[in-house]
């Protein structure tokens, strides 16, 4: 029986589905991450290797009868990325059609079943992509945590710090995000998060999870978090509405498919996001990603 793979290499998870040629997934797998540009090519390699194994041929399943393999990875348009991600697959024994493409794209088709609509991502990282009915696609941020990733977890954490050591000079005003960050990285002192942060081994997934705690501080009605909170939800906005502009959206009614912990879990940003693309552009419909990015890979496979 031929059937289709799709997988979405994550930065903390790889996952697999294994889909019919009429869209129905029999089997799916989870393993560890697969970003080959955070986690490098051995473990990347593991795997890939891992969901393929437990997903494909511990099911019982031939490689030989699998049509098209498509996967989603971060930097999946950098050809030294599809390079090396082809070469692993080949390394499985798969020799049929590989698609490597980037880890928006499977999600936005995950999203709206290969239809146009705009996919926004704030999580860890940040990006938004789109695409219209012609076919023409639409890429706005996601170009790293060092110089972009606006309105993701790692940019609000960064915002996070800047503000504690802004009030500790007398820049600013206090705020309650201080007490927050010291308690939650189990430190004494302002200047004691100075040596955490910068210690060699302090990963910007770390520095990331700091996020979580803005909205404890919305809560208790902290004006330096809901300052924060009002710079996300506009930066956020921004990627959207530079997308929809691009291709020509506006008066559309689309989907608009957010996922990633920012926008999905904090309250307040999800709120002030929803309310500001309501305002201008009411036909779009904001829906979190229902189905899983590795599905979308598969369509794109579907459709070789």
């Amino acid at each position: 029986m031929e059937y289709v793979i799709g997988i979405d290499g994550g930065g903390t998870k790889t996952r697999l589905s294994l889909c019919t040629l009429d869209k129905q997934v029999l089997s799916t797998s989870v393993a560890g991450p697969s970003n080959i540009l955070s986690s490098g090519i051995d473990i990347t390699r593991q795997s890939i290797e891992q969901v393929v194994s437990q997903g494909v041929i511990d099911q019982g399943y031939d490689l030989q009868d699998c049509r098209a393999l498509c996967i989603g990875v971060a930097g999946g348009a950098r050809d030294v990325v599809r390079d090396n991600i082809a070469d692993i697959i080949k390394g499985l024994g798969y020799f049929g059609k590989t698609i490597v493409t980037h880890d928006a794209q499977t999600a936005l088709v995950a999203g709206t079943d290969g239809n146009e609509g705009i996919l926004l991502i704030a999580g860890t990282g940040s990006i938004c992509y789109g695409i219209n009915q012609s076919g023409r696609t639409c890429r706005v941020g996601g170009w790293g945590h060092l110089i972009d990733d606006e309105g993701s977890a790692y940019y609000i954490s960064t915002h996070i710090l800047n503000t504690i050591m802004r009030a500790y000079d007398g820049r600013s005003e206090a705020t309650l995000l201080t007490q927050l960050v010291l308690k939650y990285m189990e430190l004494e002192n302002v200047e004691d998060i100075i040596s955490a942060i910068y210690k060699p081994m302090m990963s910007k997934h770390q520095i990331a999870e700091l996020s979580v705690l803005v909205e404890r501080a919305c809560e208790l009605d902290d004006a330096a978090a809901l300052d924060i909170v009002r710079v996300v939800v506009d930066v956020l906005y921004k990627h959207v509405e530079t997308a929809i502009s691009e291709l020509g959206l506006e008066d559309k009614p689309i989907p608009l498919i957010i996922n990633g912990s920012v926008i999905i879990n904090n309250k307040y940003i999800n709120k002030g996001f929803v309310e500001q693309i309501k305002k201008s552009f009411p036909l779009a419909t904001v829906c979190p990603l229902s189905k899983d990015a590795s599905y979308g890979a598969a369509l794109i496979a579907l459709k070789g």
